[in-house]
């Protein structure tokens, strides 16, 4: 069998594809735990959707039963609706054919009365013809006076029945004019009478038709209330088929929050494993640039440790010239901006920072690539300034102030504690750059430590990118 024979520029070669792949994978790495941590994400907002969801079907099915019970109570109030009209209509129609009868007797009265009357009349004619006769009479007995009075005693006998009629004719005027006085009394009762009768009778009447309407509207009233009766009913009988769906939506979502958690414990776990392989690159990514196998990578890191010198001896020229002090340097009372979202902070070494290690940062960031981003962090993540671009007033926009206000932020994931604890010239790793929030930029980070009057203070960091 042959050997194989490799020359120099071979094995340079091979060397030289050692960090660019590891570099790779690293990002890969990073990259790959960045997406099943956003996929994590997705089904906890999915899962929270989900809890929604299932208050509202809770809501939903309470509603229902609600609805049922009421359903059910209306019901009871019809058929107890029902069987009130039902009496009511018994008794309207009892009282209607009361009425009825009272209308009768009151029309019997009324003609009993009107004959009466003609009766009255009728003796008022007769009472008048008497009065006429005794009035004749009474002449006839004044000539009979006249008469026997010229008979002289012969006439008197005569002239006594005379007398005697006369005085009968009179008595008979005034029984007559008594009996008219009276008829005439009667016939003004009996006009009376008659019309209370007539306006009783009419009052019957609009009374009867009245009742009778009444009636016919109770009729009507039962009809509608048997058809909210027909309509109840169908709404229990949809009711009861709506909770049989409430149901099975149930039971399909309990089955879809199940699986959901146990996708979610999967894919925690994925990403726990993917973040140990991902500090396991970063790791790998860092030995192979403190080897120096990676050339470009360490012009980057010999950047960063110029940069980290330039701004240490700024904070001790400013400490010296008394400008700023230890304490406000290393002050950790961190306090929130209010209003701030994603949450900002201030300390004492906030103003400072802004006027005399920002120009810093926008120096570095206006050189272009490799460089992405460059900031300097203290021991707990905090970030007292930041480049103008990622120093913008905020909006209120959630997306907007994640990525453009970042000042004053606290970052401390995983690699940053690392970083921290670590007494290393510096630290190489890949990382999840955060954008708005919801994306985010796979970059390679350098951490070099900063040391102000050999106190170390935090770190200073420089992310960057190669396009190859």
């Amino acid at each position: 069998m042959k050997n194989a024979v490799f020359d120099d520029a071979d094995q340079q070669q091979s060397i030289d594809l050692i960090p660019r792949s590891c570099g790779e994978v690293t990002v890969g790495c990073s990259d790959v735990a960045g997406i099943v941590k956003a996929v994590i994400e997705s089904s906890e907002r999915l899962r929270a959707e989900h809890g929604a969801l299932q208050g509202t079907v809770s809501e939903l099915e309470a509603d229902q039963q609600k609805v049922s019970e009421a359903s059910d109570e209306a019901r009871l109030l019809s058929e107890r609706a029902i069987e009130r009209l039902g009496q009511g209509t018994s008794l309207i129609q009892s009282s209607l054919g009361q009425i009825s009868g009272l209308l009768e007797l009151v029309e019997t009265l009324t003609q009993h009365v009107t004959g009466f009357a003609a009766a009255m009349e009728q003796v008022r004619r007769c009472s008048q013809d008497i009065d006429q006769i005794a009035e004749t009479t009474n002449i006839l007995a004044l000539n009979a006076t006249i008469e026997a009075m010229r008979a002289g005693d012969a006439g008197r006998t005569f002239a006594v029945v005379a007398n005697e009629v006369k005085s009968l004719a009179g008595d008979t005027r005034r029984a007559t004019e008594e009996i008219s006085r009276t008829i005439d009394t009667l016939g003004g009762e009996a006009e009376s009478v008659i019309a209370q009768i007539e306006n009783g009778a009419e009052a019957s009447k609009n009374a009867k038709a009245s009742v009778a309407q009444i009636e016919d509207t109770i009729g009507g009233v039962a009809e509608l209330v048997e058809e909210v009766d027909r309509q109840n009913d169908q709404i229990a009988r949809a009711t009861g088929t709506i909770s049989d769906h409430v149901h099975r939506v149930q039971d399909v979502l309990a089955s879809f929050d199940s699986a959901a958690l146990a996708n979610e414990s999967k894919l925690e776990n994925a990403h726990h494993r993917m973040e140990e392989l991902e500090l396991t690159a970063s790791e790998m990514f860092d030995g192979i640039v403190k080897a120096g196998l990676s050339p470009k990578d360490s012009v980057v890191v010999e950047r960063a440790q110029s940069l980290a010198k330039e701004v240490a001896e700024r904070a001790e020229k400013a400490i010296s010239a008394g400008e700023l002090s230890m304490d406000a340097l290393f002050d950790q009372n961190y306090q929130e901006i209010p209003g701030s979202n994603p949450p900002r902070f201030r300390t004492e070494l906030t103003d400072w920072a802004d006027e005399n290690w920002r120009p810093v940062l926008d120096r570095v960031a206006g050189e272009g690539a490799p460089v992405i981003m460059c900031s300097q962090a203290d021991m707990k993540g905090f970030l007292p300034t930041h480049v103008t671009d990622a120093s913008r007033q905020p909006t209120g926009d959630l997306a907007h102030d994640t990525k453009h206000c970042r000042n004053g932020r606290i970052l401390f994931e995983t690699l940053d504690q690392k970083a921290k604890r670590s007494n290393a010239p510096y630290m190489m790793a890949v990382y999840r750059q955060e954008g708005d929030g919801m994306s985010y930029n796979v970059v390679r980070n350098v951490y070099v430590p900063l040391y102000i009057n050999g106190r170390r203070w935090g770190d200073f960091e420089v992310a960057y990118k190669f396009d190859d």
